[in-house]
């Protein structure tokens, strides 16, 4: 028991994992490959694993602030709100790559079919 709150090792994980969701945002962000969206993603969540590690009653104010009657209601609610956002975010990135896939192949083909028409004239041109 360290100031009052029991810990176990479920909250030395969220500490890890929390941990490692914080260090992802900033290869990210250090890296420049992605966008900010994907950055504050991976900080909000790995913030609220931390927190949840540090204070393990958190969830009991979060539950008394949402008017539930248990902890595990709160804790269900807000991990059910985050995969939400985390999923729609996602689906949402998968659209944009579908469209740049789109895109690339059709430029691809635009670029296959300008080569062999170049190829075809080079290959008249050393014929005459």
């Amino acid at each position: 028991m360290v100031f009052g709150f029991d810990y176990s090792l479920v909250n030395l994980l969220s500490l890890v994992v929390g941990l490692a969701f914080l260090a992802n945002g900033y290869i990210i962000v250090r890296s420049e490959r992605e966008s900010l969206e994907l950055f504050v993603m991976s900080l909000l969540l790995g913030a609220g694993l931390i927190v949840v590690a540090v204070v393990p009653n958190v969830f009991e104010v979060v539950a008394r602030l949402l008017g539930l009657e248990w902890k595990a209601r709160a804790i269900l609610v807000i991990s059910n709100l985050t995969l939400f956002v985390a999923v729609t975010y996602l689906l949402n990135r998968i659209g944009h790559m579908y469209d740049r896939l789109s895109r690339l192949n059709e430029e691809l083909s635009l670029l296959r079919s300008e080569l062999e028409e170049h190829q075809l004239q080079t290959e008249d041109k050393q014929d005459e």
